[in-house]
């Protein structure tokens, strides 16, 4: 088994804490986003949440699956709001868009994005500290054997925006 995802990294937009997971997929990535190109997602995540501020400025983070359907860019955006609680941590919204419209017939999550969402709650909860947690340099989510992220998607610099 090999990972499903490249390395998870953080971006933030306006002041709002984001983990990106490029996802390696039947319909590879590199064709809807240049690897080449260091921030070829964050434009697109710039985009997306400019046109769609409203919904997406909720929460405290949002941990996002970048994929390709068919040659348009998909992202699932799951919203963890650390003010609305269950008995078992915050309770998570997601939502997900085709380009940059609102997507309701394409499914949401994966087994490997449900595996990636759990460990990133693991990791999480042993941080602590949210502002350590969200931040991709320093933490990055132990993956069961075999499905380790450890390429990054971008090729080029290391620095992104």
């Amino acid at each position: 088994m090999a990972a499903r995802q490249y390395k998870p990294f953080s971006y933030k937009w306006k002041s709002l804490p984001l983990i990106i997971y490029p996802v390696k997929d039947e319909n590879p990535l590199l064709d809807i986003f240049d690897p080449q190109d260091n921030s070829s997602i964050q434009k697109h995540l710039v985009q997306l949440y400019s046109k769609h501020s409203k919904v997406l400025s909720k929460g405290n983070y949002h941990i996002l699956f970048v994929w390709n359907l068919e040659g348009h860019r998909m992202t699932d955006v799951w919203i963890h709001d650390m003010t609305n609680w269950s008995d078992s941590e915050p309770l998570l919204e997601c939502v997900t868009f085709r380009d940059i419209e609102v997507c309701d017939d394409a499914g949401i999550a994966s087994g490997d994005s449900v595996i990636a969402l759990g460990r990133e709650e693991e990791l999480r909860r042993k941080v602590g500290d949210l502002q350590k947690y969200v931040n991709r340099e320093n933490y990055i989510p132990i993956f069961p054997k075999g499905m380790e992220p450890v390429e990054d998607f971008y090729k080029r610099n290391k620095s992104r925006p």
